[in-house]
């Protein structure tokens, strides 16, 4: 750093110990741009503050509420573009009629190490549903995260009519089947959200907005909220208004594996603090 002066520091996610050093390390007047996978589908991120829970997307209500964009009420459904998993996986199964989503997430992701304060890893999580299982009687669905190379066969020995597996079906499926999704901070609770679905989070994630999703710190706050399904208090607008700001001035268009030259333009844009044509 001191002898190359660098006028910005890029970055991949940038949660890795080397990064949040040097990033520590820099000057004052050095920038920052942290890059990620888009936040929604055919996207990518470039933010100057962090990405996940880091990132600059702001967290009070009343900033999506007082939008100044008009945002119509109904809006083609999205389609989800699915994650390759690792190897081949099982058959899809035949759903309950009413269910919980829980999507397990990757272990060793970043999101999971430094933003979920009470659930360390995915046998928690499947500890968590099935408490909410037996205590509510509501029937819960998961769904192995299809990058992991976690495999969890004592779990699926604990499985039954009410605690199930799901891993063949398509998340997409599985969001707009459920009564509501309880995730940490998963992209999958985003990605519920897009589809108009309810959202229970327990770890930190950047959409922990009043009235957008509901939040739990603790096992008896995901019971007492199972209970009180479906009179969550859910603002539409609220919904509607933080998805266009994510949309229209948050990602920037197009995926960074498959960029063309205006996406790339796009991101030079960004970056040099030029309005995006």
């Amino acid at each position: 750093l001191d002898r190359e002066r660098p006028d910005a520091l890029v970055f991949w996610n940038g949660s890795h110990r080397y990064c949040r050093l040097l990033t520590a390390l820099a000057s004052p007047g050095c920038k920052t741009f942290f890059f990620e996978n888009g936040l929604l589908p055919d996207t990518t991120t470039v933010d100057p503050q962090g990405v996940n829970y880091l990132n600059a997307v702001p967290r009070e209500a009343g900033f999506y509420l007082n939008y100044p964009y008009s945002v119509p009420e109904s809006k083609a459904v999205p389609v989800l573009i699915p994650r390759q998993p690792r190897t081949s996986g099982p058959a899809p199964i035949v759903l309950p009629e009413q269910f919980v989503f829980i999507p397990f997430q990757d272990d060793r992701d970043s999101q999971v190490r430094l933003f979920s304060p009470w659930i360390k890893n995915m046998r928690e999580m499947f500890a968590l549903g099935e408490r909410l299982a037996n205590e509510t009687g509501l029937t819960v669905v998961f769904k192995e995260h299809p990058s992991s190379r976690e495999t969890y066969p004592e779990l699926h020995e604990r499985t039954h009519e009410r605690l199930l597996f799901a891993n063949g079906n398509a998340t997409q499926q599985l969001i707009e089947s459920s009564q509501f999704v309880v995730t940490l901070n998963s992209t999958v609770g985003l990605e519920s959200l897009l589809l108009g679905k309810p959202v229970l989070t327990l770890g930190q994630a950047f959409f922990n907005i009043e009235g957008l999703v509901m939040h739990a710190d603790n096992t008896e706050q995901v019971v007492e909220l199972a209970r009180a399904f479906p009179q969550w208090p859910l603002d539409e607008r609220l919904r509607r208004n933080f998805l266009h700001y994510l949309s229209e001035h948050y990602c920037i268009k197009g995926g960074w594996k498959n960029a063309d030259k205006a996406q790339l333009q796009r991101v030079a844009n960004r970056m040099l603090g030029k309005a995006e044509c």
